[in-house]
């Protein structure tokens, strides 16, 4: 869909005020509020026309009362009752995930944060829709709550459609969820503490394993180069992908921002993005690559699905052996 699809209505109004506005120049500014300063279309609209009012030498004034657009409150209880274009919307919903998300607006840091949301909380089939939180309800948006909105808006954008929470917009808990999630900061965690998060971490640790690796490509069409590795403190171990160049060495320390955290199966992962910040960091009291093997061994009792690069000490009490032909014809004994 186009973008004047997603900004249609808050066209209309500026158009209103504003009879000779072009489209385009319209559309322009509501994404550049969108993009620089995280403010959605709703919020944006009386700073847009004031604008408009301004360039083309008209008296500033507030939007008039036929102009202004009065979105009737549409209460629905499944996400499919809902039109692409709908405002002023109210349901209940479970919270699946909320990650806080840091971007940078004219030098100043500014957080917003997004997620899966699932509709029918209390019974029957349930569809799953993202949603963006542009109003800091993190307190009540907490992975597991069941919660009322109201006053949020549809947004439908690349063939999809996901739901804005703004800063007018209700939060209600009617189930509790887990603990909130912590908001973020600039401060380092511990590789323990980041890897019990989901979402945006920062730490300092010490490369202790690297390799090039490749993935295939869902659609077929050929491979990305990634790099795998593993990262240790003091606190224990955890493994990264490097989804660009990694040109960090075994044994160095480093500081890494706004690294995220994905799980395989039950294991954390770091992923590394071009949106990472990955830069080399001193610290004579930090442990050397040698004591953190030494400290950071597993134990059978901490492996997890999904583990790779597992370092053990073990006793072997049994041993077993079999033989199979593989799909190649070849004997193979494990």
């Amino acid at each position: 869909m186009s973008d004047d699809g997603r900004y249609a209505a808050q066209i209309a109004v500026v158009k209103q005020e504003c009879e000779n506005a072009e489209d385009e120049e319209i559309i322009k500014e509501f994404r550049r509020y969108e993009e620089e300063f995280l403010i959605p279309p709703e919020d944006a609209l009386r700073s847009v026309v004031r604008k408009f009012q301004m360039a083309s030498g008209q008296e500033v004034s507030t939007i008039t009362s036929s102009s202004r657009t009065s979105f009737p409150e549409k209460k629905a209880t499944k996400f499919s009752e809902l039109d692409k274009d709908d405002k002023n919307v109210t349901i209940e919903v479970a919270v699946l995930s909320y990650i806080p998300k840091i971007q940078t607006v004219r030098g100043e840091e500014r957080q917003i944060a997004y997620g899966r949301i699932e509709d029918s909380p209390w019974e029957g089939e349930r569809e799953r829709w993202d949603f963006t939180d542009w109003g800091d309800h993190a307190q009540n948006l907490t992975p597991g709550a069941v919660v009322r909105l109201e006053g949020v808006s549809v947004n439908f954008w690349n063939d999809r459609r996901s739901i804005n929470i703004n800063r007018p917009s209700r939060v209600t808990v009617l189930k509790e969820g887990g603990p909130a999630v912590t908001q973020l900061s600039d401060e380092p965690v511990s590789i323990e503490v980041a890897g019990k998060q989901e979402g945006i971490v920062n730490i300092v640790a010490r490369v202790l394993s690297k390799k090039d690796d490749s993935i295939v490509k869902r659609d077929g069409t050929g491979t990305l180069e990634v790099v795998r590795g593993r990262l240790a403190d003091s606190s224990g171990t955890i493994g990264f992908i490097s989804w660009r160049a990694f040109d960090n060495e075994v044994g160095s320390l480093i500081k890494i921002d706004r690294a995220s955290i994905r799980r395989y199966r039950d294991t954390p992962e770091i992923n590394i993005s071009d949106s990472t910040t990955i830069e080399p960091y001193i610290d004579k009291s930090f442990a050397s690559v040698e004591e953190l093997n030494t400290s950071t061994r597993s134990k059978i009792a901490d492996l997890r699905d999904g583990m790779r690069d597992v370092e053990i000490t073990v006793q072997v009490e049994n041993w077993q052996a079999r033989t199979f032909t593989n799909a190649d014809g070849e004997e193979r004994t494990v």
